[in-house]
């Protein structure tokens, strides 16, 4: 707040030095009714003020101004960026919700819409993503993927990850019984999801150890369908309870509860498939990840490289 006071402060005194006051007093009321001038006698008529000497001396002290600002703000005149600002490698695992479908915009969900995001916060010059995000990924698919070193070239290189994972392990069960499913077979996956889960984390901070990342969580699409409670919703907490867990035994690691934002459709959120969010429903996605990034507070997390918008 005391960087904006004073930036506003600067800003009044550099505006005012570009107004010169002429004074112009309005014409005596007997003088209203005489004729219009002829065009030579205004042209002879007008005032002569020699303003060189105020010109120059208002551009040197916009000059001095604008480079104090830079040196006791930190802030670059031309970008609004801090001096130490820097580009961040941003990195996207999980399954359809980080790749994004159901978004009628064709903005690949949050990822890209967190990328605008960031990229107005001082202490960011620019985000390169890289969304690994696929339609269907299960927890164990992921897990083979980190293992067998599909990603070692890139991940010791990031300064930002998100991960969004569960959805589909649970519809792996919901598809192989449909007819006879029972909490009992949801619960005995969950041990081996959070296993995986475990793993998953460990196997990213083996080759990144210190890069901020964000476990998203996941929602129930079934809630939409019927006004009545289902087990789903005890499902969906107990799955979501584990991630949250995992987070809070990594200090540069943040869970992001989504849930309770697709409880119902009324604010639209869902896309035609009833299934995965639409553009708005991501948009809501982007506001709460932005809010638990400042709660979390990733600035200390990423040791000031993710700079939070002041």
């Amino acid at each position: 707040m005391w960087r904006f006071g004073i930036l506003t402060f600067l800003t009044i005194v550099l505006a005012g030095c570009s107004f010169i006051t002429i004074d112009d007093p309005q014409p005596k009321e007997e003088e209203q009714n005489e004729p219009y001038a002829e065009p030579e006698q205004l042209i002879n008529e007008t005032p002569k003020i020699e303003i060189s000497e105020v010109e120059e001396g208002s551009i040197e002290e916009q000059t001095n101004l604008q480079g104090f600002i830079e040196a006791v703000l930190h802030l670059d005149w031309r970008t609004r960026k801090n001096s130490d600002a820097e580009p961040i490698q941003y990195m996207a695992f999980g399954d359809s919700l980080t790749r994004g479908i159901g978004d009628e915009s064709k903005q690949y969900g949050y990822t890209n819409r967190l990328v605008e995001v960031l990229e107005r916060w001082p202490a960011i010059t620019e985000v390169e993503l890289d969304n690994r995000g696929k339609n269907g990924r299960r927890s164990d698919q992921l897990l083979k993927l980190l293992e067998s070193g599909h990603y070692d070239e890139e991940l010791p290189y990031v300064d930002f990850m998100t991960m969004t994972l569960g959805g589909n392990d649970i519809m792996k069960i919901v598809k192989a019984d449909l007819f006879s499913l029972n909490k009992e077979m949801f619960d005995k996956e969950l041990i081996s999801f959070e296993a995986r889960y475990r793993n998953i984390v460990a196997e990213i901070r083996a080759r990144n150890s210190d890069a901020p990342l964000l476990l998203i969580g996941f929602y129930n699409p079934v809630s939409i369908i019927t006004d009545e409670y289902t087990p789903f919703e005890t499902i969906i907490d107990e799955w979501n309870d584990v991630i949250a867990q995992i987070a809070t035994e990594d200090v540069n690691a943040c869970f992001v509860p989504i849930s309770d934002l697709f409880e119902t459709n009324e604010g639209m959120v869902y896309h035609t498939d009833f299934f995965h969010p639409n553009a708005s429903g991501y948009e809501q996605m982007t506001g709460r990840i932005i809010d638990y990034m400042k709660l979390c507070d990733i600035e200390q997390m990423s040791a000031g490289r993710i700079g939070i918008e002041e």
